[in-house]
């Protein structure tokens, strides 16, 4: 059976979390541009876009770019999932420690829906997939770091981002597909079937990521990806986008 996939539309608040609904995005995905590769939004700031979703779609955050601590990671996750996020999205960024650290996650991860990000500019020397299904995290994805070094298919052939979202699959975890995607990625990308594509910078005016979502750039890249119309078990829509 064919996996649906869903658009993540990446915002840093309930103004451009409103623009992204209207045109259509599944997943409402949480996180500061100017602080870094997966920074952080204020806490504040997010239960209540979190409250004025109320159901209309999916959410995700990030919990920022954070060194390999398992204190301080489990500390930043669980103040993430209290907003009311559905998915919590922790970075594996280059670290010696990465691997323990992220092993000692096992307690929040389930209780978080976790979701562990790779850098396909700076992959993991561990297996990070079977890591994320051994904590019991609900998902992984692809990104990249260095947000001007160019895409994800800049960094990964077609190949290996087609075994990622394999081995993620047959882990039972979703497999996400994010890094500076433009419109042209799409079609090569859908064909791997991910249970996600993520986007910030084509979701911008001008492209730049750190600039403001536009509707019409968000309805761009919407119209690429065919809607899902039918609840699936993998990612369940919490309320038919017609009531919101």
């Amino acid at each position: 059976m064919r996996t649906e996939t869903r658009f993540l539309a990446s915002v840093r608040d309930d103004a451009e979390a409103s623009i992204a609904l209207q045109a259509g995005a599944d997943l409402i995905d949480f996180k500061e541009p100017s602080a870094g590769a997966l920074g952080a939004v204020d806490p504040t700031l997010l239960a209540n876009a979190v409250s004025s979703i109320a159901g209309c779609a999916q959410t995700s955050a990030t919990i920022g770019d954070l060194p390999m601590e398992s204190e301080r990671l489990r500390e930043a996750v669980m103040s993430v999932g209290t907003t009311g996020v559905d998915y919590v999205k922790l970075g594996a960024f280059p670290d010696q420690h990465a691997e323990a650290a992220i092993a000692e996650l096992a307690p929040v991860a389930r209780e978080h829906s976790l979701i562990l990000v790779l850098f396909a500019d700076a992959m993991p020397e561990f297996d990070a997939v079977a890591l994320a299904a051994a904590i019991g995290a609900h998902g992984v994805m692809l990104d990249t770091m260095g947000k001007s070094g160019g895409s994800l298919l800049d960094h990964l052939e077609i190949g290996e981002v087609a075994r990622f979202v394999s081995r993620a699959r047959g882990y039972g975890l979703i497999a996400g597909l994010a890094g500076s995607l433009k419109a042209r990625h799409v079609a090569p990308l859908l064909a791997l079937e991910p249970s996600l594509l993520g986007f910030r910078s084509a979701l911008c005016r001008g492209g730049a990521r750190t600039a403001s979502i536009d509707l019409e750039a968000c309805a761009r890249i919407r119209a690429l990806i065919p809607s899902v119309n039918e609840p699936s078990g993998e990612m369940p829509r919490l309320l038919s986008p017609a009531l919101c």
